[in-house]
């Protein structure tokens, strides 16, 4: 099973965006689980995840985020309109499109 990370400043959006991405995920059967974390809680988490979200308002952070996980783990940003609209179904098409290794 595969761990996407959901990252965004506090954690709360992304805890319940990642909750919407579960159901979808599931629904369709995806052997991927889904979490989310504030950016105070990123480094001490990521090393147990495979491929990262970060919220499109912290997206000043990507760069020190990668350095935190290092080369090699997907990381990007999520489109503002699906994230701040909390649509699970539309940021899980984003991540099959944008991290097929996720489901692969």
């Amino acid at each position: 099973m595969k761990k996407l990370l959901i990252c965004c400043l506090f954690g709360n959006t992304a805890q319940s965006l990642a909750r919407k991405m579960q159901h979808a995920a599931d629904a369709r059967g995806m052997k991927l689980l889904i979490s989310a974390v504030g950016l105070d809680n990123f480094a001490s988490v990521a090393p147990a995840f495979d491929a990262f979200l970060v919220a499109p308002h912290i997206q000043y952070k990507l760069e020190e985020l990668r350095a935190v996980i290092g080369e090699g783990q997907p990381i990007t940003v999520i489109e503002s309109y699906p994230f701040a609209s909390l649509d699970g179904e539309k940021v899980l098409e984003f991540v099959l499109k944008h991290m097929p290794e996720l489901v692969a």
